[in-house]
């Protein structure tokens, strides 16, 4: 099966040294590191992700989420070029847990979604049980997942409490390891407050096992709802309470260039044949900015209250911690009212960030960095952090596609210098095949269209340079490494996914 060849090696001292300082915990014990004085601790680090659904870099800023920005991104490292790929909830949730593009993991759209997620049982949460984490998952998993597990945990997972039906804000139901529950509209059935709440308990009953954990927090927000509310709803997401919209019910709506672009003849016929934005639907991008902005405030301050429940139990000089969004969303840029999964860097690009103890670094985080990264790295990172493999068992292995951002992070290595990250989507509405660099962005549509945006004296993504002479060499490029990543398979070998 593709993408399912024998792991990269990892020595057997690494390994051997990783399960001993586990056992060591598990027992008590203070664990050492290799080579380290008996006083310095070698513990292998905990990992946290906080997952948010459907937040575009336009809403990723300090003066909205300062807690976030307190814990997480200046004591860390921002991605400027961090990238859902592809821009698609499942697609991207499944190259979280994989590793893996999607013509490796099997998830190409959200329907049927986690059904096609091809070996469910070999995944980062059964990868890290292996090595002797405690592993919990609270919130949103993956579209269609609930029409599969129902009610059960998804492999891997020692603790779970997710949606097994309809996700929202308010009125829903959870699995609870299995036990059903239903939420209704009280003031405490906000699920953001929800989510916290279990995941803070997850920490504090994990610290008391002295076990290193992992654990995947998965909020529903800012995705919007069918709700009627008096200040949002009507596809608008749902902030906690009237107090939080009315805070942000004046913030301006970002409009950069591509804002109801003007001359988009050169883009494919379903953007081309879109209508300029009327007064009335700038309105109602505006009004689901500010419902936007709203609702991620309550979310950051709920990872406030979660970042201080990781200090207090002394967690959280031990935890790795990553943020970031599952795609990004539209507001009016190339006259796109809303949604998400095109190739443009509103879609594409989300907030991504990931905060690394010093005890796992040997020199200090950038603040920010500009490789091109992407939601496939998270598991190799996770795993090379824990001196992990790839494998469910012995002989049961997936190969990433993604690579470690350990050097990235304030480690030691190497990174690509033109790294090509894939995306590819084949759903309802559109698909495609595209290579995003640093420099350029190229998309071949089913159907024959294609797009090249000059990234570096285009941001905005403007004009559509596929088929211009002076082009000619770098589309030729181009397609020729998005053939390559097509069909590739892990970061060695003939078929690296470079």
């Amino acid at each position: 099966m593709t993408g399912r060849r024998k792991a990269p090696h990892v020595s057997a001292a690494r390994l051997a040294t990783a399960a001993a300082v586990v056992a060591a915990i598990a027992a008590g014990a203070t664990a050492l590191s290799p080579g380290a004085s008996t006083a310095a601790p070698a513990r292998p680090p905990n990992f946290l992700i906080v997952l948010v659904d459907d937040q575009a870099d336009n809403t990723f800023k300090s003066r909205f989420m300062p807690q976030t920005f307190h814990w997480i991104v200046r004591p860390g490292t921002r991605f400027m070029n961090g990238l859902a790929a592809p821009p698609l909830c499942c697609p991207d949730r499944a190259g979280i847990l994989t590793g893996q593009y999607p013509h490796n993991s099997g998830v190409f759209s959200n329907d049927p979604g986690y059904g096609r997620l091809r070996d469910k049982k070999d995944t980062l949460p059964a990868w890290l049980r292996q090595a002797g984490y405690r592993t919990g998952f609270v919130g949103k998993f993956l579209n269609g997942s609930p029409q599969v597990l129902g009610n059960s945990p998804a492999p891997g997972f020692d603790s779970w409490f997710g949606f097994n039906g309809v996700p929202g804000y308010y009125h829903y139901t959870v699995s609870d390891d299995g036990k059903p529950l239903s939420f209704g509209f009280d003031t405490h059935a906000y699920s953001t407050d929800v989510f916290t709440r279990q995941a803070k308990r997850f920490v504090r009953a994990n610290h008391r096992r002295r076990r290193p954990f992992f654990l995947w927090l998965s909020y529903n927000a800012p995705h919007d709802t069918s709700l009627t509310t008096r200040f949002c709803g009507h596809s608008s997401p749902v902030p906690r309470r009237g107090g939080d919209f009315r805070r942000y019910a004046h913030v301006h709506l970002p409009r950069n260039p591509s804002f109801n672009e003007v001359h988009i003849h050169d883009k494919p016929p379903w953007i081309s044949g879109l209508p300029k934005l009327r007064p009335k639907d700038v309105q109602h991008i505006a009004r689901r900015y500010r419902c936007t902005a709203a609702t991620m405030h309550t979310t950051d301050v709920e990872i406030g209250k979660l970042m201080r429940s990781l200090k207090r139990t002394g967690e959280l000089r031990r935890t790795i911690v990553f943020y970031l969004s599952d795609n990004g969303y539209f507001f009016g840029e190339h006259r796109l009212t809303r949604g998400k999964s095109y190739p443009y860097e509103p879609s594409l690009q989300v907030p991504y960030a990931v905060r690394v103890p010093a005890a796992y670094r040997g020199r200090p985080q950038p603040r920010h960095v500009g490789a091109v990264v992407a939601n496939e790295d998270v598991a190799p990172t996770i795993l090379d952090y824990a001196g992990a493999r790839a494998c469910s068992s012995g002989n049961n292995c997936r190969v990433p596609d993604g690579r470690s951002l350990r050097p990235l992070l304030g480690g030691s290595g190497g990174w690509p210098r033109d790294r090509g990250v894939l995306a590819e989507i084949n759903s309802a509405l559109t698909d495609y095949a595209a290579i995003r660099t640093h420099h350029f962005m190229y998309v071949q549509y089913r159907g024959g269209q294609r797009e090249l945006y000059n990234l570096k004296r285009d941001p905005w993504e403007l004009r559509n340079v596929a088929g211009h002479r002076a082009y000619a060499r770098t589309q030729a490029n181009l397609a020729h490494r998005l053939a390559d990543l097509r069909r590739c398979s892990g970061t060695t070998g003939a078929r690296a996914c470079e």
